[in-house]
């Protein structure tokens, strides 16, 4: 065998250290000197907490479970933020939300810090590829369009078809995004910036959306993006799985991104899993209405929780079937596969969904499966691990220089520590500006067994903070402030000291 190359050894370090060496990955380093593809999967609002591989009580994810057979899973990950955008940005960069400051709904990564983005920090030796199905991450990715050589557009392998005007401008389409799906189409508000062009766009979203919501393999209605497309399940793995097979054809090592959009709101699973766990006796624990929630009862809570467990097996189920396939066809022979979230979904105090203030575990907490080249035992971790830490794993595995500013770490299994005591934040601050210091937020901080959230800014209740053992209390019932007054006084200081240190560049503005 030739003299090993840096980027070779680093290969070899972190396959080891995943303890996932076997005949077939030493023969694939032996014999090539390309990184490995890499290959994330994420499904948009997908809470661990929902999910029977982490030990929930109905069967959502046996599919998911049997691929956890053959990966890293990591037992207690966080996403950075509870919904979409901070959550994405902040896997994409490796930073907290109050670095990149990508934090309110369909916000964008601060310039100075889009670099440092996962598709630049990987780099030309890898073939890039991005697709969301969700438009916020497709905003977001669109500031690195030309770090970027294959973008499909976020409506791909839909049943409306590219017809959006930034479908038309190939990868670089981040101004178009903002000046007419924001602008004059208004993705998340009803306040047009053109009253006629807004009314004309609206009219199409609407007819392609009413075009195709009679499906009968969906009772429950065709899935759709709010108010933006309509797809199914189905047609949009199939998509994935042709976008794999070329990408296979190519001599090139590869990167690729796609973030599906199921089982995100609103939930419309398939007729196979339309009456699943319907009448199966399973009752949650009912949990006080929190004082910011909307004040649904449990039992409407219990039907919405009970249609997104539905959608999550459906899911499931259509992963499974897409890992037979790439199995069959030799894809994930030399190839990492990450299967993770952005955030979750809560059922729970009055509310359901996710965002607003809710940083309970059901909205935060994440999944993290990481499937090296050969591997074929399992793997498990249970230190607390971030979003945020993907992107330097990544980095290493692909011996590639991991730089100072990102707010990451490599991941245990991946030759990254095992620090019990590390603290992990997640945030959300949709109504703070994100020229200003963070003045109106909810901000949880899990540290060992214990967890911290915090509130501020919010009328009657800012400076209130819950904290729990998650360890004795994984349903966050019983609040210890007075209970441990050091514990909790010690995890209260070291929050607001991270938060000083994040506000001080935006204080004397």
């Amino acid at each position: 065998m030739d003299r090993l190359s840096r980027r070779d050894f680093l290969k070899l370090t972190s396959t080891l250290a995943a303890g996932t060496l076997t005949h077939r990955s030493l023969k694939y380093l032996q014999a090539n000197d390309d990184r490995p593809n890499i290959i994330i999967i994420l499904f948009d609002a997908l809470s661990a907490i929902h999910m029977s591989l982490y030990g929930y009580p109905r069967e959502t994810t046996p599919h998911l479970s049997r691929f956890a057979e053959r990966a890293t899973v990591y037992h207690n990950h966080y996403a950075a933020g509870n919904f979409t955008t901070p959550g994405t940005a902040s896997m994409l960069m490796g930073m907290y939300p109050w670095k990149h400051r990508a934090f309110t709904q369909g916000g964008l990564i601060k310039g100075e810090f889009i670099p440092d983005n996962m598709y630049r920090l990987l780099g030309e030796d890898y073939y890039r590829l991005a697709f969301s199905q969700n438009p916020w991450p497709d905003r977001l990715i669109s500031q690195f369009f030309k770090d970027v050589e294959r973008f499909l557009p976020s409506t791909a392998y839909s049943l409306r078809g590219n017809k959006l005007v930034s479908d038309k401008l190939g990868n670089d389409r981040y101004l178009a995004s903002l000046a007419f799906e924001e602008f004059l189409f208004t993705l998340s508000t009803d306040v047009m910036g053109s009253s006629l062009l807004g009314y004309l766009y609206k009219s199409l979203a609407l007819d392609t959306i009413l075009k195709t919501r009679n499906n009968p393999a969906y009772p429950r209605g065709t899935p759709e993006v709010e108010g933006f497309t309509t797809y199914t399940n189905e047609e949009i793995f199939a998509g994935v799985l042709r976008e794999l097979r070329d990408l296979k054809a190519m001599e090139k090592p590869y990167f690729s991104y796609f973030h599906f959009f199921s089982p995100h709101f609103p939930y419309k699973p398939g007729r196979r899993y339309w009456k699943l766990f319907e009448g199966d006796g399973f009752q949650p624990v009912s949990k006080p209405v929190h004082p910011l929630g909307f004040g649904l009862p449990d039992d409407e809570l219990l039907f919405k929780r009970t249609v997104y467990d539905q959608q999550i097996a459906h899911v499931d189920a259509e992963f499974g079937h897409l890992i037979d396939i790439l199995d069959e066809e030799g894809i994930l022979e030399n190839s990492y596969l990450v299967v993770t979230s952005d955030h979750g979904e809560i059922f729970e105090r009055g509310f359901y969904g996710h965002g607003e203030v809710f940083m309970y575990e059901p909205a935060i907490k994440i999944p993290l499966l990481i499937s090296t080249p050969g591997q074929n035992t399992p793997q498990n971790a249970y230190v607390p691990t971030c979003n945020i830490d993907l992107l330097p794993t990544l980095l290493s595995v692909a011996g590639n220089d991991i730089p100072a500013v990102l707010d990451g770490q490599v991941l245990p299994g991946f030759r990254g520590d095992e620090n019990s005591e590390r603290a992990i934040f997640s945030m959300y601050a949709a109504e703070n500006s994100v020229f200003m210091p963070l003045k109106k937020a909810a901000i949880s901080m899990r540290k060992g067994p214990y967890k911290l959230i915090a509130y501020f800014g919010y009328p009657g209740y800012d400076d209130v903070y819950e904290f729990y053992n998650l360890e004795d209390d994984p349903e966050e019932l019983y609040d210890l402030s007075q209970k441990e007054p050091e514990s909790f006084s010690k995890l209260k200081q070291e929050l607001l000291d991270a938060l000083t240190e994040a506000n001080r560049p935006y204080e004397n503005k």
